[in-house]
């Protein structure tokens, strides 16, 4: 058996986000806003989230930049099942 990550919650952690954000800030928190934070291109940070093959590539580096700027843990960013 093998835990794999089976569903990514960044989309739902960026509306989080969204939400703390005050009604008045010009910042757009979206996938786009987010990979340029942590320095990747909007194509990876969307193959991340579709579970595409560039997401078993996350260093443990960029999972902790990911969750840092998401203000969540890196156990957080997908939901796992034992297969």
């Amino acid at each position: 058996m093998e835990l794999v990550p089976v569903r990514c919650r960044i989309p739902e952690l960026l509306v989080r986000r969204r939400k703390m954000e005050s009604s008045t800030s010009q910042i757009k928190i979206n996938q786009q806003w987010l990979a340029d934070k942590i320095g990747i291109s909007k194509q990876q940070m969307s193959d991340y989230i579709n579970l595409r093959s560039g997401y078993t590539s996350m260093s443990i580096q960029r999972a902790a930049l990911i969750a840092y700027h998401l203000d969540c843990l890196q156990d957080d960013l997908f939901v796992w099942e034992w297969r």
